[in-house]
């Protein structure tokens, strides 16, 4: 692989992931907010202040507690802990994702927002239906876009024509990685045109 390669590949990969940096800094702010009280409780109690919560004798007897707790509480507990420790693994080992695709291949790739690849899904649906690009609302995730209409009351739309033009568009934007696109027509109509 060659260098500009490589780099354009770097480039690529750094614009559509994101970086953990704010879970990061979230979890290391509840960790020194933790670790301030427990050292403010234990330096009140070394001076023989009262606690602001709790002292570190009631923190330490609390936890020669636990054994005696009902056994469905402590289940519960640590299911809850054991829950919060998944989501902080699968947080860490999956890459974060911004809402962006990759148009063009070869030398040239261009890396554009999901907003855009919505506005023109929207526009195409909008135009095939006969209705106010106002009436259409695009959602694009990695893999799919889904466009709702809001038909004009009385008037039927052709789910199928629109269905087809909104397929051929997506198709027609060469977007990496591809896009499954599904077309939903509320059942109630909104008056005007």
């Amino acid at each position: 692989m060659t260098t500009d390669a490589r780099l354009k590949q770097h480039v690529v990969r750094r614009e559509l992931h994101s970086p953990k940096s704010g879970l990061a800094i979230v979890l290391a702010l509840i960790a020194i907010v933790a670790l301030a009280w427990v050292g403010t409780e234990s330096v009140l109690a070394a001076l023989g202040r009262p606690a602001l919560l709790l002292s570190p004798s009631a923190m330490a007897a609390g936890a020669r507690g636990l054994p005696s707790l009902q056994p469905g509480v402590l289940i519960a507990v640590g299911a809850v802990i054991a829950v919060i420790g998944l989501v902080l693994v699968i947080a860490a080992l999956t890459p974060g994702r911004r809402g962006r695709h990759i148009i063009g291949a070869g030398s040239t790739a261009a890396v554009v927002n999901d907003e855009v690849i919505g506005s023109a899904l929207v526009r195409t649906a909008s135009s095939v239906a006969g209705i106010s690009p106002d009436r259409a609302v695009a959602e694009v995730g990695q893999r799919s876009a889904t466009i709702r209409l809001t038909p004009v009351s009385g008037v039927a739309l052709d789910r199928a024509a629109v269905e087809r033009a909104v397929a051929e568009a997506a198709d027609g934007l060469g977007v990496t990685p591809a896009i499954r696109t599904r077309v939903v027509i509320d059942k109630k109509g909104k008056v005007g045109g």
